[in-house]
């Protein structure tokens, strides 16, 4: 096949050649000239074509090369596609062994945690319990850590929100209070009067001040979030917010910020500064101050969750009301109720934060009040008042320790618990009162306490604890903490 294109090409070269030396002929050469430039032409021909072929030669041989090459790198292809094979079978093979073994691992875990929940479930009527981070406070007398001072000792808890990606992705609405002038941004907000109605489910970040108003939330079940910052909102005539229908409402005190909500007048279809028909949760970063003047701070005819916040609440009856139940999961809340500080119909579970709670005068009401399950697995609370809930030694991890008075005490008179010389608490109320209750990380089993009463310190109280050192007072007794839950009776 090569001769023959080879010769082709010879055959084309000669024609071009001897039409060349037509033409010059025509053009008035003589034949001798004509016939040199003919042959001249016919070698140049025949030379380029000697050089066409060999340089087709030459791309043909590369061209087998690479065929041989494409053929061996083929067959290492198929040859490491068979090692690949083998070794991925090898792999999966491996990694089934693996994951039956993880498998069987993970159901062993998941029976034994079902048991443990269905344990818990019984005693609490199904409450559920959450597991945080845990802080306590550790008072200091005679110069060591003791008497009425107190030292974080377990830190704040550090508790996972569960809003957190959510909110990121969030568009987020604006709403500007000002009386008689109020402005927001986007949907699903309406304005009459001074009453901001909130229509639809999302994020609103609230800022400025309402001297009689209220934020009006009412939704087709869905969820509803009200980051303040910055906020004062007062109704003269009843709630401060108002929550007929969410599937849940979130109320975020932001980072930096200082906020008011007080109520007014009475109105009793919704009993609280913050009412909700549905579960309600504080939280954030920053401060939320709460005053009810009628009835509770936070009223929800479903769950009360507080995840964080410094918060502080004063009400005619009780701080925290719930028909279901109350997390305490993080932050700084003190709580001090002209009735009970808190109280609820449903379970009361505790696992981080630090907690103040203070009941009212009369004498059968208390600090906490619980129908249900009471849990306590971290932080820390102090509690005083007339009566208090005494948590479930059973269920309760965190440590908790109890001074019960046969006679009422006088508000102002300072109660202190002291372990081996040093004070673990010292705190009053501004009320009569015969229970003071502590829980804390820094409370041991096996451990003497004693408990005196009366006394002085040499600090100013911080709500209602002191922060110094306790002297004097009335030795009440000691007694051994036995197990995780101890109420005892002072002589």
């Amino acid at each position: 096949m090569k001769e023959n294109m080879k010769k082709g090409r010879s055959a084309a070269w000669l024609t071009a050649a001897l039409v060349l030396a037509a033409m010059l002929s025509a053009c008035g050469q003589d034949s001798g000239t004509a016939q040199t430039a003919a042959e001249s032409s016919i070698a140049e021909a025949e030379s380029s074509a000697d050089e066409s072929t060999e340089a087709e030669d030459s791309v043909s041989e590369e061209s087998s090369k690479d065929d041989d090459s494409a053929a061996d790198e083929s067959s290492n292809a198929e040859s490491s596609k068979s090692d690949s094979s083998k070794s991925s079978k090898s792999s999966k093979e491996s990694s089934a062994a693996d994951s039956k073994s993880d498998s069987s691992s993970d159901k062993s875990s998941k029976s034994e945690s079902s048991t443990a929940s269905k344990s818990t479930d019984a005693k609490s009527g199904g409450s559920t319990q959450q597991s945080g981070g845990s802080q306590s406070s550790q008072s200091t007398q005679g110069g060591q850590s003791a008497g009425g001072g107190q030292s974080t000792s377990g830190g704040s808890s550090q508790t996972v929100d569960p809003d957190a990606a959510e909110e990121e992705a969030e568009v987020i609405n604006y709403i500007y209070l000002a009386d008689g002038a109020t402005k927001y941004t986007g949907g699903g907000v309406s304005v009459s009067g001074d009453t901001i109605k909130i229509g639809d489910g999302g994020s609103y970040e609230i800022s400025g001040t309402l001297t009689n108003g209220q934020i009006f939330v009412l939704t087709d079940k869905k969820k509803v979030k009200l980051r303040l910052n910055g906020v004062s909102i007062t109704n003269q005539s009843g709630s401060a917010i108002n929550c007929q229908n969410a599937k849940k409402l979130t109320v975020n005190a932001l980072a930096g910020s200082v906020n008011y909500l007080e109520d007014g007048g009475e109105h009793d279809a919704d009993k609280g500064t913050i009412f909700s028909e549905d579960t309600v949760t504080l939280k954030g970063d920053g401060e939320l101050n709460i005053k009810a003047n009628y009835a509770h701070g936070v009223q929800s005819d479903d769950d009360i969750v507080v995840n964080g916040g410094n918060i502080n609440i004063t009400s005619a009856k009780s701080c925290l009301h719930s028909n279901d139940g109350i997390e305490i999961n993080g932050g700084n809340l003190f709580c001090d109720g002209g009735t009970n500080g808190i109280k609820t119909d449903g379970y009361i579970t505790i696992t981080g934060g630090d907690s103040v709670f203070i009941g009212g005068s009369r004498e059968e009401k208390g600090a906490i009040y619980c129908d249900g399950l009471f849990t306590v697995t971290g932080g820390s609370f102090r509690a005083i008042g007339n009566t208090c809930a005494m948590p479930d030694a059973q269920t309760s991890a965190q440590k908790v320790i109890g001074a019960v008075f046969s006679q009422q005490q006088q508000g102002g008179t300072l109660v202190n618990f002291a372990s081996g010389g040093s004070g673990i608490l010292t705190m009053t109320s501004p009320r009569t009162f015969k229970y003071v209750v502590y829980a804390g990380d820094n409370l041991s089993s096996g451990a003497e306490y004693t408990v005196s009463y009366g006394g002085t310190s040499d600090a100013e109280p911080e709500r209602y604890t002191y922060y110094g050192t306790y002297s004097g007072g009335t030795d009440g007794g000691s007694f051994t903490l036995d197990g995780n839950v101890f109420f005892y009776n002072v002589k």
